[in-house]
């Protein structure tokens, strides 16, 4: 029985990929350093702000104040420009209506900072969710499970009536590591081939599949 949906954000309910590839382009651009193409800036995602500032950047540029320097660039840009081209994929409103119809909670945990998180859903899905958790300090990100952990005390749901959903790996680990069922989709950054490696309950192929999943499984 499902109660509780908790969503990663980027490239699941939203692809933010071209803002975050002008971001990150931007800040290699003022440094002199090559630019990154859309599909490089996929594979980079997904662990956090920091860790892809670290990518995108030299090998001899990520000292940890030239990181510090970096992440604060990109930072100002993309608090900015965060809206620029980020759009929900098809079919994302109408499953999120769907599901708050049939009273099922639901949440945001993405491992985006916090405040970026929280200002994204906000302009896009204002009053849909009783929960957005970004990255907060001192707490590690996905697939650690301490983020998650304490949302699920927060949300007050049972692990055995909460599924998470996430398009990349990270998230379905981070799903298995709390204890919850996972569910991949297989529309956001990553293949059908790398989400399977961590064995997720389900695979969606669209929003409208994911949906009647969950409404099997109430």
């Amino acid at each position: 029985m499902i109660r509780t949906v908790i969503f990663d954000l980027d490239g699941t309910l939203l692809n933010t990929i071209d803002d975050l590839t002008d971001a990150g382009n931007y800040v290699c651009r003022g440094n002199r350093w090559p630019e990154h193409s859309v599909e490089e800036f996929k594979r980079m995602v997904g662990h956090g702000i920091p860790n892809l500032v670290a990518q995108f950047s030299p090998e001899d540029q990520r000292s940890p104040l030239l990181l510090l320097s970096t992440l604060s660039k990109f930072s100002d840009y993309y608090g900015k420009h965060n809206l620029d081209k980020t759009r929900p994929y098809p079919g994302i409103a109408e499953l999120l209506q769907e599901l708050k119809e049939r009273e099922i909670q639901l949440a945001v945990y993405s491992n985006k900072a916090d405040e970026f998180s929280r200002k994204i859903v906000k302009h896009f899905f204002p009053g849909t969710f009783a929960v957005v958790r970004g990255k907060l300090p001192a707490v590690p990100v996905k697939p650690n499970p301490m983020g998650l952990n304490s949302l699920l005390r927060e949300l007050n749901s049972r692990r055995c009536e909460t599924l998470l959903v996430g398009d990349c790996e990270v998230d379905i680990e981070t799903a298995h590591n709390a204890g919850l069922r996972a569910c991949g989709v297989t529309w956001g950054f990553r293949s059908v081939q790398e989400l399977e490696t961590q064995h997720p309950e389900f695979l969606a192929e669209s929003p409208m599949e994911l949906g009647v999943w969950i409404s099997e499984n109430l």
